[in-house]
């Protein structure tokens, strides 16, 4: 008897279209940015006028929060990697994370204490290690390996983009309405990302109304040949596209290996994160990940006061400094395409000197006049620039590198695809670099000064470009194709 497929859902071809799946992952990464923007720009005048705190202890309050909003990622990834590797529907971890950030963004709202603002952090941090986790696994379920690159940099865009928008637009609110209105509108921000969770129908679910098998992927690669012979039983299958063979597969699991223990095939959490912190490429790719982190939230910390000290700016005029770092994110998906192309370990490396000798330059920008403002522009465009080819290739390449570690050791990882315990740690990086970042630039930055905080920023950045030499592969002659 034939398996009755279901009704399909209204506009099911739109839904489950990888174009609007990206767009719900590039919309829950920038309500994330926005309202990360929207929360560090209106935070100093929510300590003073409405929570009472003193001036000088205000900057203890705000690290404090940027500090818990880390560690609270951090915290926070073992749990968001359980739950999106446990969950079959892909949008129950994303409505789970939206609601911590609509709960953060009430309490920030409501909260006039100091520690009500420390607790909506926390809640802020765990929807970030929810959704950055559910968003990339989700965009390798849906996306080919070979377009993975794009995607990902489309995706991690919405994060900078909310970040660039978020102060601008606050502000303008605030000036016109008052401060409760910047937070409805943050509110807002996230129930339209909401709805766009809701309207998408995921890969597994999609299959259903196909009348195919959840675990399988009937598409296509770019020379026109089906992909459906990559994948039988049920088995994730690593397919190499070789220029004389485009068709050649190699199963992951032989047929002896099929019926191995149910421990093999399932493995349990401890043994694939343990794997992974053994595994140098994994190790590599992470490092470089915590690096650019660790950059870009000590610019958060140290260049306002640079800025302020140095050129006697304003708010509006420190915060259109920040312009020049995050245009730049603009470029994601096309530094996914040249990644695909020339291989993660060629751009990685280029973007990481990029940065690490803009940043040591800003070294030079010690007066307040026309020729040090512009340098300081530039400089700052250049850091963001290498910021975005670096760490782009590095949040592609992390599946692929799970994808060859199962397959070298399947009696190990099992037969169900591992990513989203990789993405679980990329999330626990993030939160470590955002925690790190802050610390160390200040540290530097009062004992040392300017000179010697670039000049400490500069070397480690310069740190992940070894490992990334080293461990992260070349450009291969075929390219993966990742089957799950």
């Amino acid at each position: 008897m034939e398996d009755i497929i279901p009704t399909k859902p209204w506009l099911f071809n739109l839904r489950s279209s990888k174009q609007l799946i990206g767009l719900a992952v590039f919309s829950t990464t920038f309500t994330d940015g926005f309202l990360y923007g929207i929360i560090v720009s209106v935070l100093p005048f929510s300590l003073t006028v409405r929570s009472g705190v003193p001036e000088a202890d205000v900057q203890f309050w705000t690290s404090t929060s940027l500090a818990v909003f880390g560690l609270a990622m951090v915290l926070g990834a073992p749990m968001a990697g359980w739950i999106v590797g446990n969950c079959e529907r892909r949008q129950i971890p994303f409505l789970g994370g939206l609601s911590c950030a609509f709960g953060a963004t009430l309490s920030f709202m409501l909260g006039v204490k100091p520690w009500m603002i420390i607790v909506a952090r926390i809640f802020q941090g765990l929807s970030a290690s929810v959704v950055y986790t559910a968003g990339l696994t989700l965009l390798v379920d849906t996306i080919e390996s070979h377009e993975l690159g794009p995607w990902i940099g489309f995706g991690l865009s919405g994060m900078n983009f909310g970040v660039l928008v978020s102060p601008t637009l606050g502000g303008i609110v605030y000036e016109k309405a008052g401060f409760y209105p910047v937070f409805i509108m943050g509110l807002g921000v996230v129930l339209v990302n909401l709805i766009l969770i809701l309207l998408m129908i995921d890969r597994k679910s999609a299959a259903k109304y196909r009348g195919q098998n959840g675990s399988t992927k009937g598409s296509t690669i770019p020379n026109g040949h089906s992909k459906k012979g990559s994948i039988a039983n049920g088995k994730r299958r690593l397919s190499t596209v070789e220029d004389g063979d485009p068709t050649a597969t190699t199963p992951l699991l032989s047929h002896c290996r099929q019926t191995s223990s149910a421990v093999a095939n399932h493995p349990s959490w401890w043994t694939i994160v343990g794997g992974f912190l053994r595994n140098p490429r994994i190790l590599a790719a992470l490092y470089g990940c915590l690096i650019n982190t660790i950059l870009v939230s000590a610019m958060d910390a140290v260049l306002p006061i640079f800025i302020k000290q140095t050129f006697h700016w304003f708010s509006g005029a420190t915060g259109a400094m920040f312009l020049n770092i995050t245009i730049p994110s603009f470029i994601g998906p096309f530094v996914g395409m040249i990644s695909d192309k020339y291989g993660v370990r060629l751009i990685s490396t280029i973007g990481f000197t990029l940065g690490a000798v803009a940043v040591a330059l800003l070294a030079v920008i010690r007066h307040n006049d026309t020729t040090n403002k512009v340098m300081a522009c530039i400089l700052l465009f250049c850091v963001g620039l290498g910021l975005n080819i670096s760490l782009t290739p590095l949040v592609t390449e992390i599946p692929r590198i799970v994808d060859v570690i199962q397959n070298e050791q399947p009696e190990i990882y099992g037969d169900k695809s591992a990513v989203t315990e990789a993405y679980m740690l990329l999330d626990a990086a993030f939160g470590a670099g955002t925690v790190l970042g802050p610390l160390l630039s200040e540290l530097a930055f009062e004992n040392l000064g300017w000179t010697a905080c670039t000049a400490m920023l500069g070397l480690l950045t310069v740190s992940a470009i070894f490992p990334a030499i080293l461990h992260l592969t070349p450009n291969p002659k075929g390219r993966l194709i990742i089957s799950r």
